[in-house]
């Protein structure tokens, strides 16, 4: 069972410029002064939708994991197991390392991705451009699509809930839900309001075996959008909710 949450996000095309507005918007105020009209205008314009966030019930560890592998009928103990997970996960660092892509069947490609810094010719560029190294996980088949399995059950966020009982503890009848709760170091959302933005990938991350930094993701998500990660604090929503 997939839990999830609901938060609103901006799906404007021109979020960037929305979002600097909002930024002079609240500086105005801060210097006591009276905020643009054309950019509270723009901040009018804005359109949100209401997208799904998945909520985890619980954190597995490869002490659990391994246990859980031996609930389905393992031959090995959950120790060995364990030591099994243990020494992959060292043995895959070490492989990565040496610039080989690991397959693990069903489980899928393993791979490493390079973020580095433009030079003005090839002859110019160097190893110190390059900024990041990052493990890319290509999923097998059975980790290609999850939606045909996959049951979904409607919850209150982590940050609502965590909202919920700091009001609790504090003897209030009401709870702002507006205002971020982050509950174990990261709320419901990506930190911004409405749960983030809707731009292209940062080209952050280069083209396999080229060493050089990739284009980047363009446009907006629209309609379909991602969920964000579990990461930040959640937008939208009620404002309040009694208790």
């Amino acid at each position: 069972m997939i839990n999830y949450s609901i938060v609103m996000r901006s799906v404007n095309a021109n979020l960037l410029e929305i979002n600097q507005a909002k930024s002079r918007i609240n500086q105005a105020k801060k210097n006591g002064k009276e905020p643009d009209k054309k950019d509270t205008d723009l901040v009018k314009t804005e359109k949100q939708n209401a997208f799904a966030i998945s909520q985890y019930t619980d954190v597995m560890t490869i002490e659990k994991f391994a246990k859980h592998i031996t609930s389905h009928g393992s031959v090995y103990s959950r120790a060995d197991i364990s030591a099994i997970l243990y020494m992959a996960v060292d043995c895959m660092r070490e492989m990565l390392l040496e610039g080989k892509k690991i397959r693990l069947g069903d489980l899928g490609d393993f791979s490493l991705l390079l973020a580095s810094k433009g030079a003005e010719t090839a002859d110019k560029f160097t190893a110190q451009n390059i900024t990041n190294v990052k493990v890319q996980w290509e999923p097998g088949q059975q980790f290609k699509n999850l939606l045909d399995d996959a049951e979904f059950n409607l919850v209150a966020s982590r940050s609502a809930q965590a909202a919920v009982l700091k009001a609790i503890r504090e003897g209030k009848t009401n709870v702002d839900l507006n205002v971020p709760i982050n509950p174990d170091g990261g709320g419901d959302g990506d930190g911004t309001q409405g749960g983030g933005s809707n731009t292209g990938g940062s080209g952050t991350t280069g083209t396999e075996g080229s060493g050089t930094q990739g284009a980047g993701g363009s446009g907006t998500t629209g309609d379909q959008g991602t969920s964000g990660g579990n990461t930040g604090s959640e937008g939208g929503g009620d404002d309040n909710v009694s208790l």
